[in-house]
């Protein structure tokens, strides 16, 4: 594969274990108890009562065809996992042989790079910021580590070379400096960064736009939310245009395969071609097989969560989409959360995060549960929105967008 980092992933939240194991009825799936053979792991989840005999029975299923039967070898051991956990193997099977249910080894893959390159520095990042050096784009220091000055001087060369200007660093960035031989032009100045650092694309004046009209065409719920949990309306509305572009964008991909390729990646080996440029050292090899099996734990729970979740509102798990790391809906809650604090907005009895009313007050609600309350200083405010996404450039961002907000369309303006 193609090596690359990605370096704005705004939507990664605090998660709350799963205290009750997954039940999905009619054509989702349908939790059974844990035999008394099972696993340690299955033995301590809390299984909800079995459907009684005669609506648990599942019709023989067809013969799988030739990719379904792959995607199943593929899943093998999370369809184990699972079973051991209560859920009925037929239905299992049923889900996980669907054409859209393929692994995808990015999810932990970017997860890992992340840390990885956080503990250790990255030889890819290392030799891109040489390169870089090289022509004078960046002052240095080639640490193997995208701080805010290296990520600048990678948009500044690719906008210079006539590159899609971002922040994501490959092999083939890397085989472009290589080659390149051009120094930067006269005049070129590093910046100074006298300001926080935000997440300049949502600060561009199209999304900007986007938050002001989540803004206007939601004033109603907005407010309920001031309301009822002391969030403001400006920092609600900030949070959903970081989050999900105001509801416009709410994930690419299914959150369930990613959430069942993390899970399935805490075997690293699955995802263990992704360092093949870095080449690990045998003990880095053995801290990055330690935290796949950590995250790969994580992962399994969430992804557990997302099934009882989909049920609960009537949703197929595999259509809904996800951020990279599984969080949903219009706030991206993680499916733990989504369990145990979503909150029905509209009294249609059911908390739907694809909702914008339920999702708004679900967001209010979890904001109080991680410290929001009613006398809230800025410093308080930082605090609790990075329980939400602990990430400063994050937290900068909602606060400029909010602050934006205010001066546009928080006192009627239109």
């Amino acid at each position: 594969m193609s090596l690359s980092f990605r370096l704005f992933c705004p939507g990664l939240f605090l998660f709350v274990l799963l205290a009750a194991s997954t039940a999905l009825a009619g054509a989702s799936l349908t939790a059974v108890p844990a035999k008394e053979n099972a696993s340690p792991a299955a033995s301590s989840v809390q299984t909800k009562a079995p459907a009684p005999a005669s609506s648990a029975k599942t019709a023989p299923a067809a013969p799988a065809a030739p990719a379904s039967q792959a995607n199943l070898a593929k899943w093998k051991p999370l369809l184990a996992r699972l079973r051991a956990d209560g859920f009925d193997s037929a239905q299992v099977n049923a889900l996980f042989s669907r054409p859209e249910a393929v692994f995808n080894e990015n999810a932990m893959g970017d997860k890992l790079t992340t840390l990885y390159m956080r503990k250790f520095g990255s030889k890819l990042a290392r030799e891109i910021q040489g390169e870089l050096m090289r022509l004078g784009y960046y002052p240095g220091p080639a640490d193997g580590r995208m701080g805010r000055m290296a990520k600048w001087s990678v948009k500044a060369y690719k906008e210079a070379v006539g590159l899609p200007v971002n922040t994501s660093i490959s092999l083939e960035l890397l085989d472009r400096l290589r080659q390149d031989a051009t120094h930067v032009p006269d005049g070129f100045a590093f910046p100074e960064f006298t300001t926080e650092q935000v997440y300049e694309l949502v600060m561009r004046p199209e999304r900007l736009a986007e938050g002001e009209r989540f803004y206007r065409e939601n004033r109603e719920a907005l407010r309920r939310v001031r309301e009822t949990y002391g969030v403001p309306e400006d920092v609600a509305a900030g949070l959903v245009t970081v989050e999900t572009r105001a509801g416009n964008f709410l994930g690419g991909e299914s959150a369930l395969v990613n959430l069942a390729s993390m899970a399935l990646a805490g075997d690293y080996g699955q995802v263990a071609d992704v360092f093949s440029y870095e080449a690990p050292s045998a003990s880095q090899t053995a801290w990055l097989k330690a935290k796949a099996a950590e995250k790969g734990d994580w992962a399994y729970k969430e992804l557990k969560a997302l099934l009882e979740y989909a049920a609960r509102i009537g949703r197929d798990p595999l259509t809904m989409p996800g951020s990279i790391y599984g969080a949903i809906g219009v706030c991206q809650f993680m499916p733990t959360n989504a369990v145990r604090y979503t909150v029905d907005g509209d009294g249609d009895g059911k908390a739907d995060l694809f909702n914008v009313a339920d999702a708004l007050q679900s967001m209010g609600n979890f904001l109080t549960v991680i410290g929001w309350d009613g006398n809230m200083t800025e410093a308080k405010m930082r605090k609790v929105l990075r329980r939400y996404n602990q990430s400063d450039v994050y937290v900068n961002t909602i606060l400029a967008v909010a602050a934006h907000l205010r001066r546009t369309v928080a006192n009627g303006g239109s």
